[in-house]
């Protein structure tokens, strides 16, 4: 038996079936009952919120054969019902406007709108992802949209609704979906998985809610993914599979920051990147847990509000070792690091240059020099000034010498030299180019160094 994936299996059949679209199942429902079809629909809305189910829907509804006129509740099984159902309807055509988005395309939907329904009542063209249409090939459908020939209806669909010129969308009824709740989507998620006999947590449910961003299909494609499992699916099991950043992952690095543990700061960023955690998304999760500090810290008994994986009692002991001015510039610093990589080529290193800055001053303030009893310069007495100094040095190198940069870290700077820590299996590239990455550093300091290079 084929398997079919949940966000298929329980797409909804009937108008009735829309999930978290109160006002468009009542619009709809409505039109088909008093015959007040539109000649043109444009549905707009983020992925995964219904508008091409809604559709097709729509079409089914207006050219169910089990009675003599649309009908609300489509039956399903009559010919023209399942052949819409299976994309063998003759009277309703699917068309992926990415790929057929020029003007011959536009002109042979055109010529195809001419013709009479061979079965329904109506001929319908349903205009997938219709922003990819290039303008020349909306302004050759523009008179179509407009004035269709009798019983021919138009629906287009897309997420990105201002690409779609203005004279088009004027000609529509148009009707926009919005992101469903967290909420609805976990009590749409529960019946789904009594009905699928998954077993799953409460609050792994709310985990999946907050991880589709609005998206009905992506929690149901991602329940479907852990059902796979096999086992009683959790909050961690959700956060792997989704391939963010555990709660425990979170808990350990605020901890870390919070004692002012430089190394084990730094160590833990980069266990999390060399696991495959991209750095936006570790900043995310922290901007996350940083935000709900704040909510806690301003109201304790605010738990509902919460958006973060970690449990409330833990967050509330975090927030009651800081003040609200520690976390408001944890808060800054965060923004200010999260434009800064996603335009770095070297996200790694800034994230770095980020947790630095979030720990308590006192912790960057206590560092001692190295033991070797060299000067340092006044603007190189801190673990966060270093690591912010290599991350220019890099960024300031030529594209072709960045990668290797990005493969080491400055450990050491005074008057006189430099010491790099390197990955151990890049060591010997480092020493084959060290008059180049000698030459690099003194033109980003502005004076000569020696380079030394030791393994990670």
């Amino acid at each position: 038996m084929t398997h079919q994936a949940l966000h298929l299996k329980y797409r909804p059949q009937k108008l009735a079936e829309l999930v978290g679209q109160d006002f468009i199942r009542t619009a709809l429902t409505n039109a088909v009952s008093d015959r007040q079809i539109a000649r043109a629909y444009l549905f707009t809305g983020p992925r995964g919120t219904g508008k091409t189910s809604t559709a097709r829907i729509l079409a089914k509804s207006l050219n169910c054969l089990e009675g003599e006129e649309p009908t609300v509740t489509p039956c399903g099984v009559c010919a023209s019902c399942r052949a819409i159902d299976n994309g063998s309807a003759l009277d309703v055509s699917e068309i992926d406007a990415a790929s057929h988005n020029g003007v011959d395309d536009a002109r042979s939907l055109i010529e195809q709108s001419n013709f009479a329904p061979a079965r329904g009542r109506y001929r319908i063209f349903i205009l997938d992802e219709a922003h990819m249409l290039t303008s020349a090939s909306q302004n050759a459908l523009l008179k179509v949209i407009e004035e269709p020939p009798a019983r021919t209806m138009f629906i287009l669909c897309t997420t990105e609704a201002h690409k779609v010129l203005p004279t088009i969308a004027s000609r529509c009824q148009t009707f926009n979906f919005r992101a469903l709740s967290v909420q609805t989507i976990i009590d749409h998620l529960r019946e789904v998985a009594e009905l699928e006999t998954i077993d799953i947590t409460e609050e792994a449910l709310n985990a999946i809610a907050r991880t589709a961003n609005g998206g009905l299909r992506d929690a149901l494609q991602l329940l479907s993914q852990l059902a796979l499992l096999g086992e009683t699916i959790t909050p961690t099991r959700v956060v792997e599979v989704s391939g963010g950043v555990s709660p425990e992952e979170l808990l350990e690095l605020l901890t870390s920051l919070g004692k002012g543990d430089i190394i084990g700061t730094l160590k833990l960023a980069r266990t999390l990147v060399d696991g495959g955690k991209a750095p936006q998304l570790i900043l995310s999760g922290l901007l996350q847990v940083y935000r709900d500090l704040l909510l806690v810290k301003s109201a304790p008994k605010s738990k509902h509000l919460v958006t973060s994986a970690i449990a409330h009692n833990k967050l509330r002991s975090l927030a009651n070792g800081l003040d609200f001015p520690a976390i408001d510039a944890a808060l800054t610093q965060l923004q200010k690091s999260e434009a800064q990589l996603k335009t770095s080529l070297n996200a790694s290193i800034w994230l770095e240059v980020c947790l630095l800055n979030l720990m308590p001053e006192t912790a960057i303030a206590s560092l001692e020099p190295p033991s070797n009893g060299s000067k340092l310069s006044s603007a190189t007495e801190s673990a966060s000034d270093l690591a912010g100094i290599w991350a220019n040095v890099v960024e300031t190198a030529k594209p072709s010498n960045r990668g290797l940069l990005s493969r080491a870290r400055l450990a050491q700077l005074d008057e006189e030299r430099a010491v790099l820590s390197v990955e151990p299996k890049y060591i010997k590239r480092f020493q084959q180019r060290s008059q180049t990455v000698e030459r690099i550093l003194d033109k980003a300091l502005g004076y000569a160094v020696t380079v030394e290079i030791e393994a990670k």
